[in-house]
């Protein structure tokens, strides 16, 4: 009987630990394997997508810093052993509660563009496939 309860114990407690397993916080990212350069104009990107004004550009060591209506976001990027780049968003201020998940949203929507076999083609980018007008394939 006593085995029982603790099992029934250990199971309520793993069924309310999921929920926070599933999610990621606010700001955090999945890695990218893009190169570092690209996933730092991704980010720089994302932000001047928000008309952000940056004001801290530091591609060394991998730091964004911009400023929107007294609210600023920090990215910070670190390279990982796998070659993946891990990307961090922070919010300092309350003006604009929603900024970060704009910022998190286009720097997501500008990887997922750039992810698949190295990015598409676009005005000025010469690396990449083309995508294909009659579906998912890709064209040279």
């Amino acid at each position: 009987m006593h085995r029982r309860h603790l099992l029934g114990l250990s199971l309520i407690a793993t069924l309310g630990a999921l929920p926070g397993c599933s999610t990621q916080p606010l700001g955090a990212v999945d890695d990218s394997q893009l190169s570092f350069d690209r996933t730092f104009n991704a980010a720089f990107g994302a932000m001047s997508d928000q008309k952000m004004v940056v004001g801290v550009q530091d591609r060394r060591n991998g730091l964004i810093v911009g400023t929107l209506d007294g609210d600023s976001i920090t990215a910070t990027l670190a390279p990982q052993h796998d070659g993946a780049i891990r990307v961090r968003f922070t919010q300092q201020g309350e003006n604009n509660p929603e900024l970060l998940k704009r910022v998190v949203d286009a720097y997501n929507a500008r990887v997922a563009n750039r992810s698949i076999l190295g990015g598409f083609r676009d005005s000025g980018n010469d690396t990449g496939p083309v995508p294909c007008q009659s579906g998912p394939a890709f064209c040279k």
